[in-house]
Order: structure tokens, then C-alpha cells, then sequence
């Protein structure tokens, strides 16, 4: 197989990685699989962001591009971490094409002085949480992955229960007296950028992360513009919700990336209540508000998805309570890479 690094100028090579990514996820996970448009693969590999530096990778048998790597390099609070994922269309598996390419990652990732290898798989439902028997989980453990960390992909079919949503928010309404929600589309409001930074970053250190090895997110609200200024670029957009405390500060979001020219299933991308305002119920708040506010703005979205640790009893019991069903399972691998991998 001939291996080589994708030129993000070459819109041809592009092209083919984006094809690839598109009908691997729609063969392998159609229930829940959103695909980033093109030009934001074509925009992340021109130009590293905050936090990541990414190289794109090409397999081909003959002329024929049929699988690819992705390699994503750690910066700022993670530089010892490589994020690999490797992918073969369905038709050519079973002919060593995801081995070399993963090993291809792995030399990139080693030349980089990285030595912390991650990859994230999904799986169907029956195959259980430890993925027993599915495809993904063979393959990454007979190539030294461990799996590390599991989590549950739901999804929300739309339009929600509006009476399911308002008996949600009944609960525990009387200890939110004096709180507030705002709500919009686009980026976060410049006066609430340094509270939204400090709370995403507490998403991270808080969610479950089992063995995972994962760096501690310091808050930095220049990453967050370069999230955003990378999904206006390539026709992506979040619908937010924010809650303020009775003295105005940011205490909880919640916030749903959405496809501006396309229906597609929006994704959840987070929610998190400051530790010090838990217990009155702010998640469902700023959850519910974000909700609201997608089938408002996008009448044209059928479904929402969303993925949560598996040890993570509340938020999957919020989730549950808003009406989102378990599909399936994706689990985090990782492998110490203590020396440079092997030459061909």
C-alpha cells in the first residue's frame, strides 16, 4: 500500500480523505454519525488550532484511495498526546490497510516525540459495554490499544415532549429563584467568553474518564474563538443557552452544533453546571433552553445526539429525562509509546 500525507491545498486528496471519512461513518455507525463538512477538514489541516495540529494520511491500492489516517498532535496542555484514527472503506477491510496505516500514525506521532497514543472506536449495543466480539475492539487490542474509557451515544428523535421538557423543569424550580437563562446562535457574547472558558474547561475535569490518560483543560478563551471561527468558516454553528446567577455570573451552558445549510442531526456538545451551584437543577435549565431554542431557529432538525461517559449517572439520567434513547457504545483506546516506532 502506498501511504502518503494529505496537502490540504490538494482539493482532489482532500476530497478523497473527506469521501472516505463520510462512508466509513455511515457504514459503521448510521444511527448516530454527523459528518464535518469538507471545509473544515480542509481548514484544520491548513492551519493548527489552540490546542491541536493535525495531519491527514492516504492509503491506496493501485489508484485507488481506500483508507486514511487521522492524526491529531496535542499542543499547549497536551503536547506527549497523538489522537489516531484510522479508516478503510468496508469493501477493502480484512487486507491489512487499517495496520498500516495506523502504523504510518504512529511513526508521525513518534518522529513528533509523542507518547501517549489515543483512537476512539464505536460499537453496536450488543456487543456491551467492553465491546466483546465487535470488529473495532479486536482490532485496536491486537494492536496493543487498551481500551480505557466507555461511553453511550444516545439520541433525542425531534420535536421533544414539550410536557415531558416542562414537568423536567417543575423539578426543583423553587431553589432556581433568581437565576436567569439567555439564549442565541453563534458565538458566546464577548462579556460572557471568560466564564464560558472556565466552565468548559470544568466539562472536561469533570466528566469520567475511567483509565483514560487525559491532561487537565486549563480555561482559555482563545481556544474557544478558534472553535468558532473554524465552524463559521465551514458552515457549522452552536445553538447556546446560558444560565446567570442572581449575581449575573455565568454558572451553566449547554450547547448543540448544528449544520447551517443541511438537516442533519445536530450534536450535543456539552453541558456543565459551576460546582458551586449544583443541586438546583441549572443543567436541565440551560439543557431545555438550548432545545427550545434548535427547534425554534431549525424546525428542519429530526434529532439530536449525544454521548456521555457510562459512569456518569447524572448526566445520563438527565439525558434519559429529556427522552434520549442509547443506540450504541464508543469507546477510548490508548498505547504508551515509550520509542519511535519501526521503520518500513
Amino acid at each position: 500500500m502506498r501511504i502518503v500525507v494529505v496537502d490540504p491545498s490538494d482539493a482532489a486528496a482532500v476530497a478523497a480523505l473527506h469521501r472516505i471519512y463520510v462512508t466509513v461513518g455511515q457504514a459503521d455507525n448510521p444511527q448516530t454519525f454527523v459528518a464535518a463538512p469538507v471545509a473544515e477538514i480542509r481548514e484544520v489541516l491548513a492551519a493548527p488550532t489552540a490546542r491541536f495540529e493535525f495531519t491527514a494520511f492516504l492509503g491506496f491500492a493501485g489508484d485507488e484511495p481506500v483508507a486514511s489516517g487521522w492524526a491529531a498532535l496535542g499542543r499547549r496542555d497536551a503536547p506527549h498526546l497523538a489522537y489516531l484514527t484510522p479508516r478503510v472503506l468496508p469493501q477493502q477491510r480484512r487486507r491489512g490497510h487499517g495496520s498500516r496505516v495506523l502504523a504510518a500514525m504512529e511513526r508521525h506521532a513518534a518522529t513528533h516525540g509523542r507518547t501517549l497514543l489515543l483512537s476512539t472506536a464505536v460499537w453496536a449495543a450488543e456487543h456491551g459495554p467492553d465491546g466483546s466480539g465487535s470488529a473495532p475492539v479486536g482490532f485496536a487490542a491486537a494492536r496493543g490499544f487498551r481500551l480505557a474509557h466507555t461511553s453511550v451515544r444516545l439520541k433525542l428523535e425531534l420535536p421533544t415532549d414539550r410536557g415531558r421538557l416542562d414537568a423536567l423543569l417543575a423539578q426543583r424550580a423553587a431553589r432556581r429563584a433568581g437565576y436567569t437563562t439567555r439564549s442565541w446562535v453563534g458565538p458566546v457574547p464577548q462579556e460572557l467568553l471568560a466564564g464560558w472558558a472556565v466552565l468548559h474547561a470544568m466539562l472536561s475535569e469533570d466528566e469520567p474518564h475511567g483509565e483514560l490518560e487525559r491532561p487537565a483543560e486549563t480555561p482559555d478563551p482563545d481556544a474557544i474563538r478558534d472553535d468558532e471561527r473554524i465552524l463559521a468558516e465551514s458552515g457549522r454553528v452552536k445553538v447556546n443557552a446560558a444560565v446567570l446567577s442572581p449575581a449575573e455570573a455565568l454558572v451553566a451552558f449547554s450547547s448543540i452544533l448544528t449544520r447551517i445549510s443541511a438537516p442533519d442531526a445536530a450534536f450535543q456538545q456539552g453541558t456543565v453546571v459551576d460546582r458551586n451551584h449544583r443541586g438546583r437543577g441549572l443543567g436541565a435549565l440551560a439543557k431545555v433552553a438550548a432545545l427550545r431554542l434548535l427547534e425554534e431557529t431549525r424546525p428542519d432538525i429530526t434529532a439530536v445526539v449525544t454521548e456521555n461517559a457510562q459512569d456518569n449517572g447524572h448526566i445520563l439520567e438527565l439525558n434519559r429525562a429529556v427522552g434520549c434513547v442509547p443506540v450504541l457504545y464508543s469507546g477510548d483506546f490508548q498505547r504508551h509509546l515509550t520509542a519511535p516506532a519501526a521503520p518500513h
